[in-house]
Parts: C-alpha cells; sequence; structure tokens
C-alpha cells in the first residue's frame, strides 16, 4: 500500500512539474444590430476532468472594446474559450443572454483578435437566463 502512495506521489510530482504556463490574450469588440455595446467578457479554459478555470473576467468599454488576457499551467496545450454575457436580442426585458466562443488552440501564446463580435446572430450554444 504504502509503495502504491508513493508511486502516486511520484507520478502527482512529475506531473506537476512537467506542466507549462500557457497564456492566451482575447481581443474585440461587441456589437449589437450594428451598435457598439457594453457586456461582461470572461475568459475560461476548459478542462476535461476538473471544473474549468476562470482565467480572467472584464466588462468591455461604453464602446464595446475589450482585451482579456489569462494563463494556466497545464501539461497538455490549454483549451480556451470565451463566455460574453449581454443583452442583445433578449427574448424578455431584465434577461441576459450568454454567449460562448471557442479561441482557436494555434493562437494560444499570442493575440486572438475576434474584431468584431456580432451578439445579434444566435448560436446553438447561447443560452438566456432570467
Amino acid at each position: 500500500m504504502r509503495a502504491l502512495l508513493f508511486t502516486s506521489f511520484v507520478l502527482l510530482a512529475i506531473a506537476f512539474v512537467e506542466a507549462k504556463k500557457q497564456t492566451i490574450t482575447v481581443k474585440g469588440t461587441t456589437i449589437c444590430n450594428k451598435k457598439r455595446i457594453q457586456a461582461e467578457v470572461t475568459l475560461w479554459e476548459r478542462d476535461t476532468l476538473d471544473p474549468d478555470d476562470k482565467l480572467a473576467s472584464l466588462t468591455s468599454s461604453k464602446e464595446g472594446e475589450f482585451s482579456v488576457s489569462g494563463s494556466d499551467d497545464e501539461i497538455t496545450s490549454i483549451n480556451p474559450y470565451l463566455i460574453i454575457t449581454h443583452n442583445c436580442n433578449v427574448k424578455k426585458a431584465g434577461c441576459k443572454r450568454i454567449s460562448e466562443f471557442v479561441v482557436p488552440k494555434e493562437k494560444i501564446g499570442g493575440t486572438y483578435d475576434m474584431t468584431y463580435v456580432t451578439l445579434d446572430i444566435l448560436s446553438a450554444k447561447d443560452k438566456e437566463k432570467c
């Protein structure tokens, strides 16, 4: 039993040492019906086994502009995605729409410029919260 615990500890220590810090920056401008809007922007990293990691969060400017950066230590490549919470084309007043956007893996270590993020187009991953 001790040998199993020791082996598990050693493997865990090796995995921790092998993990490398990976950084991503995402920037863009939030748009609703051809107008710039303010929105909540959150950068996440999807974990397979654990709960997802929140890397960074901010509110875009009144002109809708944002630049959010975050990093995480992982053995394998990080799997970043962006959540934008907004009120563009919601069904009921007071509700918020939550839109998810995938960040391409090849942008890890650099900047992903989304340019204009058109929030009035519904996607399959959009959710509405009231």
